[in-house]
């Protein structure tokens, strides 16, 4: 950069007016857009992935003209591509390479992560693993060097904290999250807990969702539950008819009561006993009424009594569970902790691993889409779509009479 280049620019250093790093235009196949086909250099693009994925490319694409290849019939639309690489043994045994390559590294070198209280080296041991961990997994593709190393430095420094403290203080059971003390120690607990939480949540959105239909959209027979304006109304009808009730009910204990004093004075009283029977028949009928009512919202209210129980229970555990895990930690030793501790310092490692993996599988995902929603549709076909749409649109209007 010339003195003259930096005056024209008022001596302002800021990078981005010397250097373009925004991303390089959408190319796009003019060829292929009006006769269809994907251009194989697209597709070749993304060799990177056929080497990562072997076999994957020739699942995905067949050749139809020089230079030009389109989608295997089995991927019919966009989503189905979600579909392939989900259910993809190749995608799925390349990770498992990826899981046990990591299995192996941590049984070579669990010896140095249980000395550490002893030897107490976490930065020895990160210059270590991060050169020995990347030399493994870059190995298998997908990662090189560079982010073998930015996975392990990510998983490092999660666990960092935690490193320190062992190296310091020993295997303390302190350092146990509750969640998994719970699991060790009260399992069924921490199961009853999670099944509640569970079906709570599903509950939830049960009752949100007919909450959020438009109007017009529920029915009784699609839905266990109501809609609160729609319960409102069967409990008012419910509330309406059980008032009618009672006031009959009072009806016919006075006209009892009447019957009994003629009977005493020894008077006739059939014409009374004849409206008992009237107010009777209209009592059961009110009671028919209201039973049938109550059935309608049983679902509902067996529901609302389920969604109720589940919090119930789950408050008990929540208020209960401090003190449960208090006994528990008090209960761990060293050589438990240290077994505990190990196993999620395991499972950290797997799922961060993990992650690169599916950034780099859903980065895959990505393009295959772009590539479906660039060329799925040559010109042709529109062209054809629309006279065959203007084919009908003609026979529409010489029925109704227009031609």
């Amino acid at each position: 950069m010339t003195v003259a280049e930096l005056e024209k620019e008022e001596f302002n250093c800021n990078i981005r007016r010397y250097v373009d790093n925004s991303p390089p235009a959408e190319s796009h196949d003019v060829h292929a857009h009006l006769h269809g086909g994907i251009p194989g250099a697209e597709v070749d693009a993304l060799a990177e992935y056929w080497k990562s994925y072997a076999g994957i490319h020739e699942q995905l694409f067949m050749p139809v003209k020089n230079g030009y290849c389109e989608f295997v019939p089995s991927i019919a639309s966009k989503e189905s591509l979600k579909a392939f690489l989900d259910a993809s043994s190749e995608l799925k045994s390349k990770h498992l390479e990826f899981a046990q390559s990591l299995a192996d590294w941590w049984k070579e070198n669990l010896p140095a992560l249980e000395d550490l209280p002893t030897k107490q080296n976490v930065y020895d041991l990160y210059h270590a693993f991060s050169k020995t961990i990347a030399d493994r997994i870059s190995k298998l593709g997908i990662l090189d060097e560079f982010k073998s190393r930015g996975a392990f430095a990510s998983y490092w420094n999660a666990l960092f904290t935690d490193l320190r403290s062992v190296s310091a203080s020993g295997w303390n059971a302190d350092l146990i999250p509750d969640e998994e003390i719970l699991q060790s120690q009260f399992p069924n607990v921490l199961k009853e807990m999670n099944d509640n939480e569970a079906r709570r949540d599903e509950l939830d959105a049960l009752f949100k969702e007919v909450n959020e239909l438009e109007e017009g959209a529920w029915s009784e027979e699609d839905y266990d539950v109501y809609p609160k304006a729609e319960l409102a109304e069967v409990k008012v009808q419910i509330k309406s008819l059980g008032g009618e009730l009672k006031e009959i009910e009072r009806a016919i204990k006075n006209k009892r009561q009447q019957v009994k004093a003629l009977k005493h004075a020894g008077e006739s009283f059939q014409s009374i006993e004849n409206e008992i029977t009237a107010l009777t028949l209209q009592a059961d009928a009110l009671t028919a009424r209201i039973a049938e009512q109550e059935k309608r919202i049983a679902r509902h209210a067996e529901r609302e009594a389920e969604l109720k129980a589940c919090k119930k229970i789950i408050k008990e555990i929540k208020e209960r569970k401090e003190k449960l895990v208090e006994e528990a930690r008090n209960k761990i030793d060293s050589a438990e902790a240290r077994q505990l501790i190990l196993a999620r310092w395991e499972r950290t490692l797997y799922a961060t691993v993990e992650e690169y993996l599916a950034q780099y599988s859903r980065a895959l995902r990505s393009s295959l889409e772009n590539l479906w929603e660039k060329y799925h549709q040559p010109l042709h076909s529109i062209l054809k779509e629309r006279d065959a749409a203007s084919v009908e649109l003609a026979g529409y209007l010489m029925e109704l009479g227009y031609e």
